[in-house]
């Protein structure tokens, strides 16, 4: 059976990648647990109230048939740095990103030709990098995800996620891309 693969950047400032993997039933139970037991009224938990987030905590910490992670990667403050630095326009460094976040997750694992993806509005352009569509719950869970872990109070060594922190490989990959893509021209 083929897992169904759920990302999300609820919110492009905080530049967190949530991301769940489960098969559809798994990702059905997750929803249920999270939207149905919970009832929160966004999906941005910085924003979200402080007992609904406590619920969403509880239900995340007891254990849900999914696999959870958060990406720190920060597209936005990367590609404005990076543009600054080279002279080179926000979209064509935002490309470089999300092609090399791709490929990122297809090396380690986290992302498979077989699997069915979701993503949420704000990573739409993901859909010219691999084949996926717009919207679903496993994209709703992973904005929720993507929120948490950035909710002052919220002890994340509690949560079952997985955070990596992929800001400075991003980086080092841009640097070495750029100086060879100026050295060649």
């Amino acid at each position: 059976m083929n897992n169904v693969v759920g990302l999300s950047m609820f919110r492009w400032d905080l530049g967190i990648i949530g991301y769940v993997r489960a098969s559809r039933q798994g990702i059905e139970e997750a929803y249920s647990e999270i939207f149905l037991r919970c009832f929160p009224t966004t999906i941005d938990m910085t924003k979200e109230m402080k007992g609904k987030v406590m619920c969403i905590t509880n239900v995340v910490s007891r254990g849900l048939p999914i696999y959870i992670a958060a990406f720190l990667l920060d597209p936005y403050g990367i590609a404005n740095s990076f543009g600054t630095k080279y002279g080179l326009t926000r979209v064509f460094v935002l490309n470089l990103v999300y092609s090399w976040f791709i490929n990122y997750l297809r090396s380690n694992g986290f992302l498979s030709d077989q699997d069915e993806v979701e993503l949420d509005e704000e990573l739409s352009v993901l859909t010219s990098y691999i084949k996926a569509r717009v919207g679903g719950n496993a994209s709703k869970i992973a904005g929720v995800i993507s929120t948490l872990v950035a909710v002052r109070g919220v002890d994340k060594d509690r949560l079952p996620i997985k955070i990596i922190d992929l800001r400075s490989e991003v980086e080092k990959y841009l640097e070495h891309s750029l100086h060879s893509l100026r050295g060649n021209t």
